[in-house]
């Protein structure tokens, strides 16, 4: 079972992916399906042994819906558009052969009709999900039944007898190719999170950077709410002393309770970077300066007051308000306030726009 392997919440990103994935395949399987229903006018030609005018407007019926997918496949974003786009092509096909066979004379080739377009709902099934499949699917066969009243199919019963185990044959394959597309989505994902996230302290690591900040030379966050962001720039106090007093183990250990700290005082909108060493950046995204400096008051209380197994410590944390341009200005300033905050007397939480010209001094965070 899908569900076994992708979680219930992750269903929808999931079922993105594939069709991401599996669109073009999908986008050109619904545009030849469209093409090659045009082209049956052919073997109506060849059935009536004449040009069959009666045909032509049938056939040509799927450049309609042909129009509009090339209209607006573009512009899907949503995999759900993308189920209704495609499968209307399908169906379109599937009725317009219904159509024409109205008209001929011997109707004994609609079996293979049918089963070609049996192997088309497959390939523009590639990149669905088999949920939504199974149902519009099925509706080939309703439609043979529902046509078989007034096209009254030589042999229907064989007609039927060999439409059934092609559809549970294609659904079983979709069921496979789905599974096995979930073992990639997964491992995917797996090597996505690793990338950015430190293994450490399972906080972002500064790749993370790369994900939210625009293209361009601007260097803009690419996030919602990307205009109300305040910057917070943490640093452990003396964590040289920690490392030298107690060793490089201990040290990791500090830096995992710090970490697990942050995180109990932000947001899940938030996001907490590694910055490097023991230095943290936080994006408060959504947030205005002054919350921001609750938020960071906050979390130098709960660091300071909270028990750990290696020794008690303190934070330093520099904080500034992005204002929309590239964000290495406000890490810059919030850095330059972590400064101030390390130069006078450290355990302190300190805004940018409360340092005066005079106090914008290099103060080292070393000892």
């Amino acid at each position: 079972m899908l569900t076994k392997k992708i979680a219930k919440n992750e269903l929808n990103n999931f079922y993105q992916s594939k069709f991401d994935y599996f669109r073009r395949v999908s986008f050109l399987s619904a545009m030849l399906t469209g093409l090659l229903e045009i082209t049956y006018f052919i073997s109506d030609c060849q059935i009536f042994g004449r040009f069959a005018y009666e045909t032509l407007v049938p056939r040509c019926s799927v450049i309609l819906p042909l129009l509009l997918l090339i209209i607006c496949e573009p512009r899907i974003k949503n995999y759900r558009f993308g189920v209704f786009l495609y499968y209307l092509i399908a169906h379109a096909s599937m009725w317009a052969t219904i159509w024409a066979i109205w008209f001929l004379p011997n109707k004994d080739f609609a079996r293979e009709g049918f089963i070609i377009m049996h192997f088309a709902f497959l390939a523009i099934g590639l990149g669905m999900p088999v949920a939504y499949h199974v149902p519009i699917h099925s509706l080939v066969l309703l439609n043979i039944i529902i046509s078989n009243t007034w096209n009254h199919y030589e042999h229907f019963d064989m007609m039927i007898s060999l439409a059934v185990p092609v559809f549970i044959g294609i659904i079983i394959i979709m069921l496979i190719l789905e599974n096995s597309y979930a073992d990639q989505y997964l491992i995917k994902r797996e090597l996505e999170k690793t990338s950015i996230t430190d293994n450490l302290t399972e906080a972002y690591n500064r790749n993370k950077i790369n994900e939210i900040v625009s293209d361009d030379e601007t260097e803009q966050l690419n996030i919602p709410h990307a205009v109300d962001v305040v910057v917070l720039m943490i640093d452990i106090d003396k964590f040289k002393r920690v490392n030298d007093t107690y060793g490089h183990d201990a040290g990791d250990k500090i830096l995992v309770f710090l970490t697990e700290q942050i995180k109990r005082c932000i947001r899940s909108s938030d996001m907490l970077i590694r910055w490097g060493g023991e230095e943290f950046v936080v994006l408060l995204v959504g947030a205005e300066t002054e919350v921001g400096l609750k938020i960071a008051e906050h979390i130098r209380h709960s660091v300071e007051t909270t028990e750990n197994e290696v020794c008690p410590i303190t934070i330093s944390v520099g904080v500034s308000k992005y204002d929309g341009g590239n964000y290495r200005e406000a890490v810059k300033k919030a850095d330059r306030a972590l400064y101030y905050a390390k130069g006078h007397g450290r355990n302190l939480v300190v805004h940018y726009d409360d340092i005066s010209d005079e106090d914008l001094l290099d103060y080292p965070k070393s000892e």
